[in-house]
């Protein structure tokens, strides 16, 4: 093989290994932004709705609008900070009706 023929097989294999990392980064990067299209940043976003699933999600409390597989809010109250009953309930997921009771429930599994 020719020193011409070598180096343009290696600028083949270059773009082709660049080509296949960007389709594997945008590919990546959707998954990560489809996950978060429902959720919200912050608390007071949390639409009023028809029930809420208060569960763990990562170690963390999350909040899902019921019927959703995805969380709508994370708290930043880890589960390993919640009383041994409470991190219990909520390892097994605690519903809600109303936002209110929501908020209340909230509120006591942060204090």
């Amino acid at each position: 093989m020719t020193m011409k023929r070598k180096r343009v097989l290696k600028v083949v294999t270059l773009c082709t290994l660049v080509t296949v990392a960007i389709v594997m980064a945008s590919a990546a990067l959707a998954q990560i932004y489809a996950l978060d299209d429902d959720l919200v940043y912050h608390l007071a976003d949390i639409e009023d709705y028809s029930g809420y699933l208060v569960t763990d999600r990562e170690g963390y409390i999350a909040v899902f609008y019921k019927g959703h597989g995805q969380p709508a809010y994370i708290t930043h109250t880890p589960l390993s900070t919640l009383r041994g009953v409470d991190r219990e309930d909520v390892k097994n997921g605690i519903i809600v009706a109303t936002r209110t009771e929501l908020m209340e429930l909230l509120e006591d599994l942060g204090s």
